[in-house]
């Protein structure tokens, strides 16, 4: 073996005693390969995770809050009481210093569910199309803080007379006709989203003016809509969504609320919205909480799986590199003899130590190259049976190159350990 061998002629001397200890560089190399597949996937899967947090609902999540007043005392149980109770509160609310809006809905931006059904384009013999679908007032949007974008909002005498006509088809149930439809058809106004309008009429603006139906023949007018929207119902309907007029509240579910507060007053609001509804009724139980809690909530188990994920992918990286360690410690005591016969036939410290980091980067190259087939078969079976995006190849080339620099920073000082060695030292040890 020169004492000044190249970097070129010492690839044979190091892949012939890497055949001959096959197992042991075999195994080393495996861990590196699955340690690239198992990290690559993981923050792959971190990053759509922070994706999905950081997404915005179009809302004015920050100053929103959820009040929800659940009554115990009988009186509610009379519609007219509830509606007395209702409108008290709402006038309460919009009252307190703080508050930019209030309205009665049961919509709840971050709440992973909802109502749904599935309309279509009326007229049309299309597939029915499923959608969120909930009550609000004429100050509903204001509430959300999402804008109009084409047509008009409701109007209070809208949310009254809508209010007046499902009472009536709640205290007697509609005749059917002989195909076992309502003989009675009903026309709703709506505000739809506009991802729901391009989808119900295949990207055909406007949709103002334009009628959807559901399985009992009402129809639905479209009087406007709003533009952003985001909200973690379920697959595929987060963007799809249908308001119509209707007053909210029942004995059984209470009544809910949303409040857009001034911003940095959510806390003080809160505090007296809580005392002024109970001083304006002590029949009931109250619940205050803030959209970001909500959102906090919501996305806590995803919060809590990334961070394990995280600590999954430093441990990985930190035993791998341990393992780097130990093979080249184990290859420095095995070769001592070998290490003081070049240093004795003339070889630099930096040439003993540029042969173990060659070595290294041989190994490290090869496990990472299995390791990139292994990383994208993972991210193509979870893809496939899970969920989650496609892994992008700049991250598995971060992933490559974190491993690599990994590998060389673990070599470097049994490398350097090695390179210490005198002639003298290995002569004594035969």
């Amino acid at each position: 073996m020169s004492s000044a061998a190249t970097p070129a002629l010492e690839f044979g001397p190091i892949l012939r005693a890497m055949k001959r200890n096959k197992v042991r560089f075999g195994l080393i190399m495996m861990e590196i390969a699955l340690t690239l597949a198992i990290v690559a996937n993981c923050v792959s899967m971190i990053l759509d995770a922070r994706r999905e947090m950081a997404r915005r609902s179009g809302f004015d999540d920050a100053n929103l809050l959820s009040v929800r007043s659940t009554p115990f005392d009988p009186a509610f149980r009379e519609d007219g009481y509830l509606d007395n109770s209702l409108r008290q509160d709402l006038e309460t609310l919009r009252s307190v210093p703080g508050v930019r809006a209030a309205t009665n809905t049961n919509f709840l931006p971050w709440q992973g569910g909802g109502s749904s059904t599935e309309l279509r384009a009326s007229g049309s013999k299309g597939e029915w199309l499923r959608t969120q679908i909930y009550p609000v007032d004429e100050r509903g949007f204001e509430a959300l803080g999402v804008p109009i974008a084409a047509g008009r909002n409701f109007t209070t005498e809208e949310v009254e007379s809508s209010a007046a006509v499902f009472r009536a088809l709640r205290a007697s149930a509609r005749p059917r006709g002989a195909d076992g439809l309502p003989a009675q058809k009903i026309t709703q106004d709506v505000v739809i989203t506009e991802a729901y309008g391009r989808l119900a009429f295949g990207g055909n603006a406007p949709f103002v003016g334009r009628m959807l139906e559901d399985n009992d023949g009402d129809l639905y007018r479209i009087i406007g809509t709003i533009d952003a929207f985001y909200n973690p119902y379920g697959w595929p309907i987060h963007e799809y969504a249908v308001f119509y007029t209707n007053k909210n509240r029942s004995y059984e579910g209470g009544a809910p609320y949303l409040v857009r507060v001034e911003p940095g007053q959510g806390e003080a609001v809160a505090k007296a919205i809580e005392q002024k509804l109970l001083a304006v009724n002590g029949g009931r139980n109250l619940r205050v909480r803030t959209v970001t809690e909500i959102k906090g909530q919501f996305f806590g188990s995803k919060r809590l799986v990334a961070s394990m994920m995280s600590g999954l992918v430093v441990l990985l990286v930190f035993v791998t590199s341990l393992g780097i360690v130990g093979l080249t410690s184990f290859s420095v005591a095995e070769r001592t003899r070998q290490i003081g016969t070049r240093r004795a036939l003339g070889a630099r410290r930096t040439d003993i130590l540029r042969h173990f980091l060659l070595e290294n980067w041989m190994i490290t190259t090869l496990g990472l190259a299995l390791g990139v087939l292994l990383a994208y078969g993972l991210n193509v079976g979870l893809v496939s049976t899970v969920a989650g995006a496609r892994m992008a190849w700049p991250l598995l080339a971060m992933g490559v190159t974190l491993l690599w620099l990994a590998g060389l920073a673990a070599t470097f000082v049994p490398a350097l350990r090695a390179a210490r060695i005198s002639p003298a030292v290995a002569t004594r040890n035969v």
